[in-house]
């Protein structure tokens, strides 16, 4: 057991180790640590911990140092490769400008080209020039591209064709590549947990714009009546989903149930709705029904239909259950580990 003196002597080293480690320290306390140490054991274990970590310290250091520089190095030479592949895109347009302003002819070819090149460009340079979000900037690069080469070629056609094909462009490519956009985008913390009711809330606002511009440009005004319906009908649906597996309050097991329920539903009523919207008529699709029947389209629709209803219905019922089952469980546990 060590004694009192030799206790206070470590306690003394020990204070001293930083100090005699960094160099730190006058010469007589570094000859009294030196002393100490070649007889202690305990001490000299402890100079050697605090060299180790040193090493590993400086050499954490270094290597995130190291992986800076690199990252750096990559950065500005992806950045170099964009500029130099953007401009050998604008090369062939300064030799189209060149050549059409010498023959004297119309510039609509030429702009048609510098859209595209600036869409291959988009799809090229974009990724390495961008820092962040770079799908979400590929994306709208891309579209303002191809919306531009849209509106050159329809002014070279005489025009009047540019919303018939940017609506409904705009709307295909928005349904799948929205979400990735604004998932990127910054938003007042209002909205910050809002992104998936924006993202049906654009969609819904396109579908109809689609709808709309596409049966007006082609003056068909019943389609316009029966689009329009159509989507009324299945929008709300739609919403109900995002309510359903957003929104409640509830387990998977109950939201998939919930979930199709609705949808059963809404397959066995939609044609119904859509029928009165159409043809003003209340008869039920599912009076039609004929399961030895499938040859006719009546028949095959109505069958689907109650098919559909009754299997939304069934499987929507077992995963309620399961639910509420695994919600009870999980209530009971929660009780007895407070009890504990």
């Amino acid at each position: 057991m060590m004694e009192q003196n030799e206790i206070r002597e470590c306690e003394i080293v020990q204070d001293l180790l930083p100090l005699y480690h960094d160099e730190a320290c006058s010469g007589s306390s570094r000859k009294y640590v030196e002393a100490h140490i070649s007889a202690c054991a305990e001490c000299q274990a402890m100079l050697e911990r605090l060299e180790n970590h040193t090493v590993e310290d400086m050499v954490t250091i270094e290597t995130k140092e190291v992986l800076k520089r690199h990252e750096e190095r990559e950065k500005t030479a992806a950045y170099k490769a964009g500029l130099v592949i953007s401009g050998l895109l604008m090369l062939p347009v300064v030799i189209m400008l060149i050549v059409v302003m010498a023959g004297g002819a119309s510039l609509g070819v030429f702009s048609v080209l510098l859209a595209s090149m600036l869409l291959v460009g988009a799809l090229t340079a974009v990724p390495l020039l961008a820092s962040e979000n770079r799908f979400a900037k590929l994306i709208v690069c891309s579209l303002m591209a191809l919306l531009l080469i849209l509106f050159f070629v329809d002014r070279m056609n005489g025009g009047g064709e540019f919303l018939y094909w940017a609506v409904p462009t705009i709307f295909g490519l928005s349904v799948v590549f929205f979400p990735f956009v604004i998932r990127a985008v910054r938003l007042p913390v209002a909205l910050a947990n809002q992104k998936a009711l924006l993202t049906i809330a654009w969609d819904t606002l396109w579908l109809y714009l689609t709808i709309l511009e596409v049966c007006i440009h082609n003056g068909n005004y019943a389609g316009l009546k029966t689009g329009m319906i159509a989507a009324t009908i299945m929008i709300p649906w739609v919403w109900l989903i995002l309510i359903f597996a957003r929104y409640l309050p509830v387990n998977r097991w109950i939201k998939g149930g919930l979930i199709l329920i609705v949808s059963g539903i809404w397959m066995g009523v939609a044609q119904n709705a859509d029928r009165f919207g159409t043809e003003h008529c209340l008869q039920s699709v599912i009076q039609a029904v004929d399961l030895t029947n499938w040859h006719t389209d009546g028949s095959v629709n109505a069958n689907v239909s109650l098919i559909s209803f009754l299997t939304g219905l069934i499987l929507g019922g077992i995963c309620l259950v399961i639910g509420r089952i695994r919600s009870q469980k999980k209530r009971t546990e929660g009780h007895e580990t407070n009890e504990r």
